[in-house]
């Protein structure tokens, strides 16, 4: 099926930001002018105006005729949508459920280290949470994305910035003096790695992995991956998932993903965590069941019939008309706020 590309949808009134708040925002002082006979037309990467698959909008729909949403575990479905992904996009055979893997080779994730999560930020929240203490300090590499500024201050913690800088070739890379510098002035012992960078669109390599990864291992820096990105790289790159690169790197890790960026789902708001680290895994999951046990299933059943549409080739999953009321439904009060700043480049994830 030849993918629809040029369809120019009205997204009026149905539930998207970009058409309805954004132009409000370029009103009165803001001196941007549209010459007559144009529009404003939004310009996302993360919320994009492409038409979703007609057979993902039928299964959806057939779900959604059932007339019961209640409290549910996650089934097996949910593990075995990854599965065939990654059958589908990278031609991995005979992968058992006990090995989930991703698009970028990672293979023995069995599905106790996979989690739900209710959006990359809230999962980035849990973790700090883990590893913090308010008013700790914690590592981001500057230019930074807002989401992980206002997780931070929002949170109680001291943004410590390390920022990249460009070599001989004009290549964003990290300062690991910088970063090694502000680790130890100021008793870091957590950081946030974003991979691909976000906003530079680095892909890091290999080498860049591992020196960075040696330099968490010599401070016992924790580190929470946002990898929310790999899907969307240009071709000749390749994702390297931050938690192959050594056994050490695995266990210090706490790696988040999520549909929504590669498949077009930013209003969905559904991710999941992968932790090899079992004392870390079971303090993270005490975190969520005491916080979040009736936050969490709504999401939960949003995410397995997302997932489940794995299953065919090319599948960008975006729900244009997932009915508002369940939108709304689903929506915590931290994406409400989110919500409220579309220009600043927050996403909901």
């Amino acid at each position: 099926m030849k993918y629809d590309f040029v369809s120019i949808i009205d997204r009026k009134g149905k539930d998207a930001l970009a058409v309805d708040l954004i132009p409000m925002f370029l009103e009165g002082e803001n001196p941007v002018k549209v010459r007559e006979g144009f529009d404003m037309i939004p310009m996302w990467v993360a919320d994009m105006n492409f038409p979703v698959l007609p057979t993902i909008t039928d299964a959806i729909i057939e779900r959604a005729k059932h007339p019961t949403f209640g409290y549910f575990e996650i089934r097996d479905e949910y593990y075995d949508s990854i599965i065939r992904w990654q059958d589908i996009r990278n031609g991995v055979k005979g992968i058992k459920k006990e090995y989930i893997g991703f698009r970028n080779g990672v293979k023995g994730i069995k599905k106790e280290y996979i989690g739900y999560e209710n959006g990359v930020l809230g999962g980035v929240a849990t973790a700090l949470h883990v590893f913090c203490s308010q008013g700790d300090s914690v590592l981001v590499h500057a230019p930074t994305y807002i989401g992980f500024t206002n997780v931070l201050k929002n949170n109680g913690y001291n943004i410590v910035h390390s920022y990249l800088k460009k070599d001989e070739e004009g290549i964003w890379r990290m300062d690991f003096e910088d970063m090694e510098r502000k680790i130890v002035e100021n008793n870091i012992h957590t950081a946030i790695f974003c991979s691909p960078h976000n906003p530079s669109g680095r892909v890091w390599e290999k080498w860049e992995l591992e020196k960075v990864m040696e330099l968490y291992k010599k401070h016992d820096v924790m580190v929470i991956s946002d990898e929310i990105w790999s899907d969307i790289i240009l071709s000749g790159y390749k994702h390297i998932p931050t938690q192959t690169i050594s056994e050490d790197a695995k266990n210090r890790t706490v790696a988040f993903y999520a549909p929504s960026k590669t498949f077009n789902l930013a209003g969905l708001t559904g991710s999941y965590h992968i932790i090899y680290n079992l004392r870390i895994r079971h303090r993270i999951e005490k975190y969520l069941a005491d916080i979040s046990t009736y936050l969490l299933r709504p999401y939960l059943r949003m995410q397995r019939t997302v997932q489940s549409h794995f299953t065919h080739r090319q599948r960008p999953l975006t729900l244009q008309d997932l009915q508002a009321a369940i939108i709304s439904f689903i929506m915590t009060e931290s994406d409400i706020e989110l919500r409220k700043k579309p220009l600043l480049g927050i996403t909901i994830r």
